[in-house]
């Protein structure tokens, strides 16, 4: 049975349901779930399956996905539960809105209408038990330098074991994308979530 997700005007205006398949290969507004797993001093991104479809060993959003016909954007938490092995404590998540993003590849349009949440704990790479088909590794990153990675500040950041990141080792979003992640992070890093 194929997946069924809502279609969306430019607007935002729901007007009717499609498969992924069809909303990837015609460009159609859908919505996704993104949430970005923070605490005082890092931000947690993942480093997408080898064998992932769409995007395979780049790096992303700490968890993400689509949200099917047939929910809200609150169910977009089973993502990060799925794809993490975590409990998500809806009380902790902050909603910071949505952004429009559009990802133009060869056969395949994802314009989305993502909605962005910050979800403040105290997690290790150890709390997490990864659903290995879809993400390979999380990792912390210092928030101000992937901040400064995301306005184009700095053309590489380093951290942890010296793993070395520029952009084109993240999932291609949109520049507006980056740049609307990372003022949404001085929450974060000031501490006033």
């Amino acid at each position: 049975m194929a997946e069924l997700l809502k279609v969306f005007d430019g607007n935002y205006t729901y007007i009717g349901d499609e498969t992924r398949e069809n909303i990837h290969k015609n460009g159609l507004w859908h919505e996704t779930f993104h949430c970005w797993l923070v605490d005082d001093a890092n931000v947690f991104i993942q480093k997408r399956s080898a064998t992932k479809k769409d995007f395979p060993s780049l790096y992303d959003i700490t968890a993400a996905g689509h949200l099917l016909a047939d929910e809200g954007i609150m169910d977009g938490i089973r993502e990060v539960e799925e794809e993490l092995g975590i409990k998500v404590d809806p009380t902790k998540l902050r909603r910071m809105g949505f952004v429009r993003d559009v990802i133009r590849l060869p056969g395949f349009i994802d314009k989305e209408f993502a909605n962005v949440f910050l979800y403040h704990s105290t997690f290790t790479p150890g709390d997490f038990s990864l659903q290995q088909e879809e993400v390979e590794s999380i990792h912390p990153v210092p928030i101000k330098d992937l901040q400064s990675l995301f306005k184009g500040e700095v053309d590489k950041i380093t951290f942890g074991n010296e793993i070395s990141l520029t952009l084109f080792d993240f999932v291609p979003h949109e520049t507006t994308y980056f740049q609307a992640v990372a003022q949404f992070l001085n929450l974060a890093k000031s501490g006033s979530m």
